[in-house]
This record gives C-alpha cells, structure tokens and sequence, in this order.
C-alpha cells in the first residue's frame, strides 16, 4: 500500500493546492492525451471483463464508467486493468496486498491513511495489470470513477 499510498499523498497534495489547475487547459491536455492514446493490455483484462465477481458497472455513458468494486474478506482478485483515468473513493477497507500482473507482491497495507475515514477519495491515472488480496475480516467496498476521452 506504500505505493497508493503514494499515489494518495500526490493527489490530496494536488487536490488541496492545485484544485483550480484541474480546469486549465494544461491540466486537461495531459489527461486528454493519455485517454487518446490507446490502451497498451488487452481487452480481456478490462476490469468489468477480467474481474466481473468484483467489477459491477453502475451507470456508463460517453462520459464516465463507473463501478461497484468489492473484494471479500481473504478474497483476491482475478488479474485485470484499467485503461482509463479515474477518481476511486473508498467507502470501506481494511488490510490488503497489491500484485502486479505477474502475480509479484508489490504493497501491503491499509487501504484508507492512518488518520483518515471513509469515505476516502484519491486519484489514479491508467492501473496496468494487478490484482489486489484482501487480508482482513471486512469487504473492501469502492466506487472508481473511469473518465472518458471527450467526443467531438
């Protein structure tokens, strides 16, 4: 978890300090660039495909794909990615292991910062293959928040 751990500090520091950049046309090229280029893993390890048991889409149009994420307690998902930046907010989570697509151990950790409560919200951009193990005694429960290259 060090690592999204990491990943939370970058995005509170840039959500506390540089909110009002998120709507500049900087902000938005680098974000519109990624989401243009295309998806370097395969169709089959889109979370929603790769994942289903743990990936439930709530609502998708041509903006937004967003899922229902859970992981039972002393479950591990199948491997999977997403090729799309987006919010994850933490509504509940304990313990848990990050694997790479590999099966390698890459972190362990609290999902949710010493210090902070669900629901927790951070940034990611495009996740390459993984899988996360949840080690505690609760669900992880989150919602993630795909954002959509605009359509012209």
């Amino acid at each position: 978890m060090r690592t999204v751990m990491t990943t939370i500090g970058a995005f509170l520091a840039g959500a506390i300090i540089g909110a009002p950049l998120l709507h500049s046309p900087t902000a938005a090229t680098s974000a519109q660039t990624q989401q243009a280029d295309p998806c370097p893993w395969p169709a089959e390890l889109d979370a929603v495909r790769a994942a289903p048991n743990n990936h439930r889409v709530i609502l998708e149009n041509d903006r937004v794909r967003v899922m229902d994420v859970t992981v039972a307690p002393g479950a591990r998902e199948p491997v999977h990615a997403h090729c799309l930046p987006s919010a994850m907010v933490v509504l509940q989570g304990g313990r848990a292991r990050d694997y790479d697509g590999r099966g390698q151990l890459t972190d362990e950790g609290m999902i949710i910062p010493d210090g902070k409560s669900a629901p927790y919200a951070f940034w990611l951009e495009r996740t390459p293959p993984h899988s996360v193990q949840n080690l505690d005694t609760i669900p992880i429960h989150l919602i993630r928040v795909e954002l959509k290259p605009p359509t012209r």
